[in-house]
């Protein structure tokens, strides 16, 4: 295939990924004037702790065997081989997920005399979290094997059935029924409960008894996961353990005041997770093809100019998003969604640089890099969060998560050499970090007049990144032309 046609499939998937992030989130969103109302900022600190818990111990009953079987699923055109591949994870997810969920549900009250001792309540809503884990086994292997499988609309559609369902129960647990916080968690076990039978359907002709197990390609998948965990724990470390670090040195409300500018920050995860999601399977799959790297090399430049502005739009607007989502508790999380923005992006750019590495199977250096990122990251929020508050905690996220592509764009090169633009790159990203803080004067302004003023230096700053990449903006339309006449 062409590189235009390479591209164009790149682009073409990642919107389809797109599309189901932005369904839900478009209707989270709608929901957080509601929330916003119901929960003060010490509730979404509860929730926040909570979240950000199970979130780590989702990554450790994955395993990064996700990946593994990936890399494995490529390596052979057998049907029999790749079904042996899929349910060696299987079995070994579901096994080690009614582990974890039977030692969480009966050790709740240690958790919670640990990190919400305020909130007695917590130890049921971590029974619910418990019950919830092998739940989701199911949905998180299907929409993986429906991207192994290319099947992106399929993917999307699982995946967009299930977050519909949870805001659907959300709204009938929480603003309906007023079940308060434990709604949000019957909600969850709920929604995993009713996917459950979509996601074995779609897994129908992959799903087989525990003797396709495979004790051989087990160790191997191991091998190749293991050296991934530091990597995948460290992603929690970097993005999601801020919430621990502020309950410690600050107080719950502040809690709640950075998780509502992390989920502010998550809409431009709309963009980066699509990438992210598309990214693989497409590196993967064009890898035999002669101008591979060339197409690697120009998707750095397509991510930057298409996911860095779009980050930008959501930092540079934070504050108007809060002031029509939210009530004035929870201005004060502005400068925190914006900075975590820029994060989203960071963490959508270590995908394309640990290529090289992934494309080797070297996937010790990532492992390094993010347990050196959260190191990092723990020793800055030593030293900012006591004297910035939860911006320091924001600041901390973002210096830590850039050591990571930082790095292994130099590593990768190593295994795998790709001609990466770095400087045009460099140079987009320093103009969009630039119009993102100069719009931090503006705050105690009027609203109208901040709109107006910032949109001004949105436009000022696109006119000056597409005068800089002139022919690739005119190769974009192009590609856009020849797919809608095709």
């Amino acid at each position: 295939m062409s590189l235009a046609g390479n591209i164009k499939r790149l682009l073409s998937e990642s919107m389809i990924y797109g599309l189901s992030g932005v369904l839900s989130r478009f209707i989270s969103v709608f929901l957080t004037p509601i929330y916003t109302r119901i929960y003060t900022p010490e509730d979404y600190g509860v929730i926040s702790i909570l979240t950000n818990g199970y979130l780590l111990v989702s990554i450790v009953l994955v395993f990064s065997m996700d990946s593994a079987t990936a890399r494995w699923y490529y390596d052979s055109g057998s049907q029999d081989i790749r079904k042996q591949v899929i349910n060696t994870w299987i079995w070994f997810y579901l096994f080690f997920s009614l582990l974890v969920g039977v030692f969480l549900f009966f050790s709740a009250g240690f958790w919670q005399g640990k990190f919400l001792q305020e909130s007695p309540d917590a130890v049921f809503y971590i029974r619910l979290i418990a019950l919830n884990l092998p739940m989701v086994v199911w949905s998180t292997v299907a929409i993986n094997v429906l991207r192994f499988e290319l099947q992106a609309k399929k993917s999307v559609f699982l995946s967009l059935s299930h977050s519909l369902l949870l805001i659907l129960l959300n709204v009938l647990f929480v603003v309906i029924l007023r079940l308060g916080l434990q709604g949000i968690y019957f909600a969850q076990l709920m929604g995993s409960l009713i996917i459950v039978p979509l996601s074995l359907h779609y897994l129908r002709k992959w799903i087989a008894p525990p003797k396709w197990f495979s004790r051989f390609l087990f160790r191997e998948m191991v091998k190749f996961a293991f050296p991934l965990m530091p990597a995948t724990v460290g992603y929690w470390v970097i993005n999601l353990s801020g919430v621990f670090f502020i309950n410690k040195f600050l107080t719950q409300d502040q809690v709640g005041l950075y998780q509502i500018g992390i989920s502010i920050a998550a809409v431009s995860g709309l963009a980066t997770t699509a990438f992210q999601q598309a990214w693989s399977p497409f590196a993967f799959s064009i890898l035999s093809q002669p101008n591979s790297k060339q197409v690697f090399a120009l998707s750095l430049k397509v991510y930057v100019l298409l996911v860095g502005v779009f980050c930008m739009l959501i930092a540079v607007f934070s504050h108007e998003a809060l002031v029509v989502l939210t009530t004035e508790a929870y201005y004060q999380a502005a400068v925190v969604a914006s900075i975590l923005t820029f994060n989203s992006f960071l963490m959508g750019l270590s995908s394309i640089s640990g290529l090289g590495a992934t494309i080797a199977k070297k996937t010790f250096p990532l492992g390094m890099i993010n347990l050196v990122s959260g190191l990092v990251l723990i020793a800055l929020n030593f030293a900012l969060i006591p004297i910035l508050g939860i911006e320091g905690a924001a600041l901390a996220v973002c210096i830590s998560q850039l050591l990571i592509p930082t790095y292994m764009f130099w590593k990768s090169h190593q295994y795998f050499a790709i001609p990466f633009p770095f400087s045009n790159s460099f140079f987009l990203v320093a103009l969009m970090v630039g119009a993102v803080i100069s719009t931090y004067y503006f705050e105690q302004a009027n609203f109208w007049l901040n709109l107006g003023l910032k949109s001004a230096i949105v436009i000022l700053a696109l006119g000056l990144m597409v005068w800089m990449n002139k022919s690739e903006v005119e190769k974009f339309l192009i590609l856009v032309k020849s797919r809608r006449d095709s």
